[in-house]
């Protein structure tokens, strides 16, 4: 179909994709003298409404969505010589991260997050203005030579306020299986966090290599999801940050309330969780499996402001401190260096003394009363060091035992 010309103006030429529903071929617009791609419904779904109304909505959503980070498309209608359904979009002439994955198995956490940001910011625009992806995958976000990034192919794309339709009924699953929310596989309503959960496969995909659930089926899939948790990114991939790992597991969260607010959030989340900035409320250090947490390790430690993920030891409560005990020193020599005096040991032996006065005093007192005398003698017990404590006692009761 090299040599054919759709609409008398896009004349077609190599084949850049196809899937069952659809193929994009790259093409020349004479009108405008430039490369652009187009997409033709397959031949076979021609005469079925339903999937000739999902090829129009996709062009009307797409169309109305003008943003550096999703892929422009210009035209779209019905060729009436051919019969074929078609689709003008910007041709991006570079890979997408399903080629990207196939040909380097997996990215860096810094090419990971160029490609990421790109998507989030293209999902942004496409939430405020009311329209829900549905399909986030590698192969739908594009990365251009010169290093533009874009989303595309918005073929199951759903305008929030338009009402369910046969195709998008409770019940019909869309997308691509792995990459598909909890909500969404089981066939629920569908909003922006189905999105987000797909944009973080994406992410753990190209950072690990590995799908976050290696599910066989659709029915496996949502069986995985509801009863486990993936092991998180920082556990397979020991360059992840920890606090990178926690914000990518905040996007897989089964409840759609559990993810981020909005598209921009969640690419802030990224990028701080690459400089080891946890998102706000998450434990870095904490797996957060459905069934059970652990307590962190030294292998689930991150140093602050490092990419790298650094062993660290184990922490251990301090020990104890103890303070020395008091030298004994008599309060003179603390006087004669001018500082204040300070209870010591030899204050304590003193008060020890006085309360043995006391005692005497008493026994003074009885014995003066058998010598019949009938009188006793006190007086005051003052001094600053023991030897003149006990000289005064002694002084106390030979005054009164004579």
């Amino acid at each position: 179909m090299s040599d054919a010309v759709i609409a008398n103006r896009y004349e077609l030429g190599d084949r850049l994709g196809y899937g069952g529903m659809s193929t994009v071929q790259i093409a020349l617009d004479r009108r405008l003298e430039r490369q652009v791609a187009v997409k033709l419904l397959a031949e076979h779904l021609a005469d079925d409404s339903q999937f000739v109304s999902r090829f129009r909505r996709e062009a009307l959503s797409a169309a109305r969505l003008v943003h550096p980070n999703i892929v422009q498309v210009f035209d779209f209608g019905l060729d009436e010589a051919s019969g074929r359904h078609y689709i003008v979009m910007e041709y991006i002439q570079g890979r997408s991260g399903a080629e990207i994955l196939r040909e380097e198995m997996r990215l860096s956490v810094a090419d990971t997050l160029e490609l990421v940001d790109g998507a989030c910011r293209g999902l942004a625009h496409a939430h405020r203005m009311g329209v829900v992806h549905r399909d986030v995958k590698p192969g739908n976000i594009l990365r251009s030579d010169d290093g533009a990034v874009k989303l595309a192919d918005f073929g199951i794309a759903k305008a929030m306020a338009e009402p369910t339709s046969q195709i998008t009924q409770v019940g019909s699953v869309l997308g691509t299986a792995a990459y598909l929310a909890p909500e969404q596989a089981s066939g629920g309503e569908v909003g922006p966090p189905a999105d987000l959960y797909g944009l973080g496969v994406v992410t753990y995909q190209l950072i690990a290599g590995r799908l976050p659930y290696d599910a066989n089926s659709l029915t496996e899939l949502a069986l995985m999801q509801q009863n486990e948790h993936p092991a998180r990114l920082d556990e397979v991939a020991p360059e992840v940050p920890p606090a990178l790992g926690a914000a990518v597991q905040r996007a897989l969260a089964i409840d759609p309330a559990g993810r981020y607010d909005s598209a921009d959030e969640m690419r802030k989340a990224l990028h701080d969780g690459a400089r080891g900035i946890a998102p706000k409320g998450v434990d870095p250090t904490a797996a957060t499996s459905m069934l059970a947490s652990r307590e962190p390790t030294a292998s689930t430690r991150a140093v602050p402001g490092s990419r790298r993920l650094e062993p660290q030891a184990p922490r251990h409560p301090p020990a104890p401190v103890y303070e020395p005990q008091e030298e004994f020193e008599p309060q003179a020599s603390a006087r004669s260096r001018g500082e204040p005096p300070q209870r010591s040991n030899a204050r304590r032996w003193g008060i020890g003394f006085v309360i043995a006065a006391i005692a005497a005093a008493a026994i003074a007192y009885g014995l003066g009363s058998l010598s019949g005398s009938g009188e006793v003698r006190l007086s005051p017990i003052d001094g600053d060091s023991t030897g003149e404590i006990v000289d005064q006692m002694n002084r106390l009761i030979d005054d009164n035992t004579r």
